[in-house]
């Protein structure tokens, strides 16, 4: 059995915002949030990518 790695990941907090004072509809998301937000994605990785070592 190998139960000998511990992990911790940073908690995911919000980074942008975005306002409208007409409220959102799925049309003026796809239209103004998703362009503008696109900056501050990150890349997806799967954790081979992240931890290219074998586990201890």
């Amino acid at each position: 059995m190998c139960n000998n790695e511990i992990y911790l990941f940073s908690q995911p907090r919000p980074i942008r915002t975005a306002h409208t004072a007409e409220g959102w509809t799925t049309e003026t998301i796809a239209e103004r949030v998703l362009n503008a937000f696109e900056p501050s994605y990150f890349p997806l990785h799967r954790s081979n990518e992240v931890f290219t070592w074998d586990p201890v």
